[in-house]
């Protein structure tokens, strides 16, 4: 039996583009606004052959640009790790009756890392990004790099306003300037594990009782995978986005509570998930809220809790 999950966020609190972004510009407004433009992307332009999550294919050109070497990937994904409270322990206990299949948009070297350091033994399913294997003259990195500090000044970009300025400068950039320079080979080459592919990969896996894990707007059609199946669509400390598609929110300050709770549903369905909810569970402790019903109130309550452990990597899309 396969139980899928998310990586940042469910077990791990750092965002490693965010990370990257950091250590290489040194500007995480750069970030937060290709962040803010993939949920435009995904929302309300909803582009064509775009899915939520593509943020890794469009800053995967700045890395190559700001001459990024996988060692340096890896390094900076052992030393930035943060991971959810209790975090090994909640693997442990969940390897113990399942196989997990972490899928994450992230880069597949930080995943692979990162998993290792609190032993995950199941399947990974990571973004391939080899920034290495690309040749580009120093005129032309320059030139992207200039774009740093452009799109950092650029207006936050409200997916409520619909198109703005700050979404027209970047579709310019990123489809009519981009695919004109050596950087394009990088985009095609850049195939994100976002929204679409994680559910692909989720039904790859053909289990009778579907039981997901995530929290942001990448995982949103594999919650909707499971759904459409009878199965477990558990946000875990969820963005408004997962929790508008997920069938149960849970808030809490331990990676244990979502084992306990993947498990439960796995030998006694929704029933034995209400039983925690009233009675409590003898492994959990500390602050957790279950929720069957996701209403504003239980939206405010988990960007609470995700904002708490999270920080600014619990603010983005």
């Amino acid at each position: 039996m396969h139980v899928f999950t998310d990586w940042e966020g469910p077990w791990i609190l750092t965002d490693i583009a965010y990370e990257l972004s950091l250590a290489a510009f040194n500007n995480g407004e750069f970030f937060e606004r290709l962040s803010q433009y993939d949920d435009y992307l995904a929302y309300v332009e909803k582009k064509e052959g775009y899915q939520a999550g593509d943020t890794l294919k469009l800053l995967a050109p700045f890395l190559v640009a700001a001459d990024l070497s996988l060692e340096e990937l890896e390094v900076l994904s052992e030393q930035t790790a943060r991971f959810v409270p209790d975090a090994e322990k909640a693997m442990e206990y969940l390897q113990e009756r399942v196989k997990p299949v972490v899928i994450s948009t992230s880069y597949d070297i930080y995943l692979t890392k990162t998993a290792r350091m609190i032993g995950v033994r199941g399947d990974l399913h990571g973004t391939v990004f080899d920034p290495e294997k690309y040749r580009i003259d120093a005129e032309w990195k320059r030139w992207l790099l200039v774009k740093v500090d452009e799109i950092a000044s650029l207006e936050d970009i409200e997916i409520s306003e619909g198109k703005t300025a700050s979404a027209e400068y970047l579709n310019s950039l990123f489809w009519k300037e981009l695919p004109k320079t050596p950087f394009w080979q990088i985009m095609e080459d850049v195939k994100v594990v976002g929204s679409r592919r994680k559910r692909e990969i989720a039904e790859s896996y053909n289990e009778s009782k579907v039981i997901t894990i995530g929290d942001s707007i990448s995982d949103i059609e594999m919650f909707d995978y499971a759904r459409e199946n009878d199965g477990l669509a558990m946000s875990f400390n969820g963005n408004e986005f997962a929790l508008r598609h997920a069938n149960l929110a849970v808030i809490a300050d331990s990676a244990v509570v979502e084992a306990v709770i993947a498990i439960t549903f796995l030998e006694r369905g929704f029933e034995g998930v209400r039983e925690i909810a009233e009675s409590g569970h003898d492994l959990l402790s500390g602050k957790y809220e279950i929720h069957f019903e996701i209403d504003e109130d239980t939206i405010r309550k988990s960007l609470k809790m995700r904002r708490a452990l999270r920080g600014k990597a619990g603010e983005l899309g």
